[in-house]
């Protein structure tokens, strides 16, 4: 039985790709998406970061992410968990009001994921105790004092 050389050549570039793709370790993969706001800590170690990634999907849209990093690093998914999570949100910044507040601010947000606390820990080894963890508190600033997402009437405000 003679076999193809452009065939065995085929075959072995396909199975290539599979070990390749099966080889990927999510703990080391970057966010997807688009940085789209980096506010660095008044202490100078830390970055807060907002990211916007494509929601995909049929209904398309984006998908709104905040994650702390040490100064300079990129975002990696599951860790640090993300501390927030939007499906909406217009006008989204991030202010560090103190050293240990993180605050983020919007117009319009539909809110999937909303933690207010971060520790140290979830980014590098603060010892066996916990002895040198560093605790920031993450604080909701919508624009209005009212409703942010609704209109007094219960109905979604638009996204413009």
């Amino acid at each position: 039985m003679t076999r193809h050389p452009l065939l065995v050549a085929l075959g072995m570039a396909v199975a290539m790709f599979c070990l390749a793709a099966c080889d990927e370790k999510p703990e080391t993969k970057m966010a997807t998406g688009t940085e789209q706001v980096r506010v660095t800590s008044p202490n100078g170690r830390l970055d807060a970061v907002l990211i916007r990634e494509d929601g995909g999907g049929a209904a398309g849209g984006w998908e709104w992410y905040v994650y702390i990093v040490a100064k300079g690093s990129p975002p990696v998914p599951n860790k640090p968990h993300p501390i927030f999570n939007a499906g909406t949100l217009t006008d989204g910044t991030l202010l560090w009001s103190h050293e240990h507040l993180l605050e983020i601010h919007y117009n319009i947000a539909y809110i999937n994921q909303f933690r207010n606390l971060w520790g140290l820990s979830e980014i590098q080894n603060v010892g066996t105790a916990g002895e040198h963890d560093y605790l920031v508190e993450i604080r909701l600033v919508p624009a209005s004092q009212d409703y942010s997402l609704l209109t007094s009437e219960g109905a979604f405000k638009p996204k413009n």
